[in-house]
């Protein structure tokens, strides 16, 4: 619609054929178009048969002012607010921008301060890594072109900085963290890597194709949140009336399955591996959480209790401070 305001605003006659092959559309799309500025805008458009051509008889008639009901007022604003999730990427200053631009779109007598609506609004992502946003962006290159990557990148497992060699199929954010999502030609296999953890990425010039046998949903099933491990297992695990109804406000994992208990707690059934990141989200509910089933998560939830409970006692603790004191 702007462009075609702006073909005829010059004086410049136009014709439906001009507007279907600038936008690559079909002739009846075009003239749907100009109806649409001339019957629901109110452009003063006027058709010269003699010409085949649409000609503006009032060049100076702006387009309406675009026009938001307080609803989409607010989710402008709030929308504003949800930035912060992508702070560190490439798409911050434009997603910005953008957020700008369209509130100078709104006219003056429904122009809203932020500072109105945003003062009942609130967003905080907790505390997040963030990525190198020109790294971000060499990773977004790559997967729109298809090109292989060469990652410098540092395993939170093994503390290790290793050179990866990649084909990024997916970027995928994670409670508030990025990662990539790729083969990886080293491990054979599809790995996740987290953003802030690549110290440099190469884009080189080798294409590479998606495996046919790669089903990104069915790959996210394959772990408790991101983490992955071996094949899934049949988990149980028991809450407290007290943690229940937290447990049953939230999708865990699409295998979970809620079984609700007569004192009022409840059972969660999940299929998924066992990781380290299970035992740890398992370990933060502390006694209102206890592990059924498999046996080798229950062994390993306790074990990892019992190191807890063994560095609070008192003689630990004397031993811990002994040693800081020493050095």
């Amino acid at each position: 619609m702007l462009w075609t305001l702006h073909q005829l605003r010059a004086g410049r006659p136009l014709k439906a054929a001009d507007l279907a092959e600038h936008f690559e559309v079909g002739i009846r799309t075009a003239y749907r178009d100009i109806d649409f500025l001339r019957d629901e805008l109110h452009m003063p458009l006027e058709y010269v048969r003699a010409q085949g051509s649409w000609l503006l008889t009032e060049p100076t008639a702006p387009l309406p002012a675009v026009l938001l009901s307080e609803g989409e007022l607010v989710g402008l604003y709030f929308a504003e607010k949800v930035l912060a999730q992508y702070r560190g990427t490439p798409y911050e200053h434009d997603l910005a921008s953008a957020f700008r631009k369209l509130q100078a779109l709104l006219p003056e007598e429904m122009v809203v301060k932020p500072e109105r609506i945003l003062g009942f609004l609130e967003l905080d992502p907790g505390p997040l890594p963030r990525a190198d946003p020109s790294l971000f962006r060499d990773v977004l290159t790559a997967l729109t072109r298809r090109r292989r990557l060469t990652l410098r990148y540092a395993s939170a497992s093994s503390g290790k900085t290793l050179d990866r060699t990649v084909d990024p199929y997916r970027v995928l954010n994670v409670a508030g963290t990025w990662y990539l999502v790729g083969w990886d030609q080293r491990r054979r296999g599809v790995r996740n890597f987290a953003l802030h953890r690549i110290r440099t990425v190469t884009l080189t010039e080798e294409p590479f194709e998606v495996a046919a046998d790669f089903d990104f949903k069915g790959y996210r099933t394959e772990s408790f949140q991101i983490e992955k491990g071996g094949g899934p297992l049949n988990v149980a695990i028991r809450f407290s009336p007290r943690q229940a109804r937290w447990i049953r406000e939230r999708p865990w994992h699409r295998s979970a399955r809620i079984q609700h208990r007569l004192d009022g707690g409840c059972i969660l059934r999940l299929r998924v591996p066992l990781t380290g990141e299970l035992t740890r989200w398992v370990l933060q509910y502390g006694p209102d959480a206890e592990v059924l089933a498999p046996k080798a998560l229950r062994h390993e939830v306790a074990r990892r209790a019992a190191e807890t409970l063994a560095t609070y006692r008192p003689s630990a603790r004397a031993g811990k401070e002994g040693g800081r004191a020493a050095r």
